[in-house]
């Protein structure tokens, strides 16, 4: 193979836990404190894990899996005004 080609490759495969955790991030962070509050949850402590994940791979991809599994769905539910849902989650 291409010495170029398998440093892309290489580059590709190492940058797919830091996208995936920053796509948690993003998400984590454009959630509204209103949303958050009706979750039970707190923002600044999701947003530091997922920041401080960002640049420890072994502690970030576990918690965004995390996060995408059972915070994400009772944010979104607070946010859409599912609260059969919500309540089911607390």
């Amino acid at each position: 193979m291409l010495p170029f080609l398998e440093a892309a490759l290489w580059i590709a495969l190492a940058s797919i836990p830091f996208v995936f955790v920053g796509m948690t991030f993003l998400h984590a962070a454009k959630r509204p404190q209103w949303v958050w509050a009706l979750s039970g949850r707190t923002q600044i402590v999701w947003i530091a894990t997922l920041l401080i994940g960002n640049l420890v791979w072994p502690i970030g991809v576990p918690a965004a899996i995390y996060y995408l599994i059972r915070v994400r769905p009772v944010l979104v539910a607070a946010e859409s005004g599912d609260m059969d849902r919500l309540l089911d989650s607390a």
